[in-house]
């Protein structure tokens, strides 16, 4: 599991060592290769999830992840300073836990892996090309990406399986324009690394109608706006133990244009004057996020205790959550035999568009199907996952793992859900 593709000028964060796959180094084809520039991944992954208590009916689900991608790093192949290549797809299948048991809508997504991708052998991620420039004080990126790869993430999320909490808020990216895996737009990027362990970051995103289309291959440039994020982050080494934080502010703008849930274009509500929802020319996000170790147990990377927390709001009319707090506690190399296994706790809190609520209320007032499909107005909802990361054989991961989600429609419908289940990764 790493932060950043495999050749990249990004700084890396990797919890297993970078040869840790079940077929090793192939007899030492692989070092020869990277040698020449050219890296490559293959990982199959799986989160079987269950329905177990709680909920609209019991049962379990299974999806699943290929991901194949290739590094190219043109300084080793061609002499250009700097320059390299990422490319990395995916192929998905799979049934949806939350949709077939836990209620009738995805307001949150118990396993991470599931979603768009399925149905396709190869669905492009990313295709990017970049620079490095100043010694990496500079780092600049082009081509087709997800304008939330490298904003508003962090791969301690993924110690989780729910994709509230990996890898970045997705109260704030749901049904948005700033597009995470498997999306692609075409966007530019830029990344300023001054010293003192400070960043600055923003870039520049199409809001495409057509998104890449079912397998990513579509690179039509026919843009309805753009998606503009910015962050500034401080990542220090506090201490002579070397506890390791990342703290980060930022936020995204998206221009297109989007329709009103509420309000109509006259100002009243849609329900009464029967008109087109008022259009939102502009809407957007802003966050703050934090994470840091506080206690280390040994010298190897993560090795300690870190807490986790991030915090989001949505500035839009149009835009389905309103809010997202998560906080969570990671304890990893806390046995001396075992420094890679970890166990994390994370919370998170997520509220629906107020607008959406509204429009709910007055639909139930009028004895009208609700929005979303739902059988009462929805308002919020809780995530509670407990997880353990077990390392265990060469290339090979195993994570049990319990979720309790209160309100699993963002309203009193349906019981409060208990998952469990677990997520095995294979690196080849």
């Amino acid at each position: 599991m790493s932060a950043s593709a495999l050749g990249s000028a990004w700084r890396e964060v990797r919890i297993v060592p970078k040869d840790d796959r079940i077929l090793g180094n192939l007899g030492g084809f692989r070092t020869n290769m990277e040698r020449h520039g050219v890296a490559f991944t293959l990982t199959y992954l799986t989160e079987t999830l269950g329905d177990v208590a709680g909920g609209r009916k019991q049962g379990v689900t299974y999806t699943h992840q290929i991901v194949m991608g290739t590094d190219l790093d043109f300084e080793k192949m061609l002499g250009w300073k700097g320059t390299s290549f990422h490319m990395l797809g995916i192929q998905r299948a799979g049934r949806n836990v939350a949709t077939d048991y836990m209620g009738v809508t995805p307001l949150t997504q118990p396993q991470e892996d599931y979603g768009a991708g399925g149905n396709v052998l190869y669905k492009l991620v990313y295709m990017y090309m970049e620079q490095s420039l100043f010694n990496k004080k500079l780092i600049v990126d082009f081509g087709r990406m997800p304008a939330n790869m490298k904003f508003g993430t962090s791969y301690l999320g993924c110690y989780a399986l729910n994709m509230i909490t990996c890898a970045h808020p997705s109260g704030l990216s749901n049904v948005t324009k700033w597009r995470s895996w498997p999306f692609s737009q075409w966007g530019i990027m830029a990344r300023v690394n001054p010293g003192d362990h400070l960043y600055a970051q923003a870039g520049l995103y199409e809001v495409s109608p057509t998104e890449g289309g079912r397998a990513g291959f579509n690179f039509s440039f026919a843009q309805q706006g753009f998606v503009v994020p910015v962050e500034l982050g401080w990542e220090p080494t506090l201490g002579r133990n070397k506890l390791n934080g990342h703290y980060k502010l930022g936020g995204y703008i998206d221009t297109s244009d989007h329709p009103d849930p509420f309000t109509s274009v006259d100002g009243r509500p849609k329900l009464v004057s029967h008109l087109p929802g008022k259009t939102e020319r502009q809407r957007g996000a802003w966050y703050v996020g934090a994470d840091q170790m506080v206690y280390r147990y040994g010298p190897a990377a993560n090795q300690g205790i870190i807490l986790y927390g991030l915090a989001g709001w949505n500035m839009g009319a149009s835009l389905p959550n309103q809010s997202q707090y998560t906080l969570g506690i990671i304890s990893q190399g806390m046995f001396p035999s075992r420094i890679t296994d970890a166990i994390s706790f994370f919370w998170t809190r997520q509220t629906v568009n107020r607008k959406i609520t509204r429009q709910q209320e007055m639909q139930a007032d009028m004895g009208l199907p609700l929005l979303n499909g739902v059988a009462a107005p929805q308002s919020s909802f809780q995530v509670l996952e407990l997880t353990y990361t077990a390392f265990i054989a060469r290339g090979m991961k195993l994570l049990p793992d319990l979720q309790y989600i209160i309100n699993p429609d963002a309203n009193k419908v349906y019981p409060n859900a208990l998952l469990a289940g677990f997520r095995f990764v294979a690196q080849f």
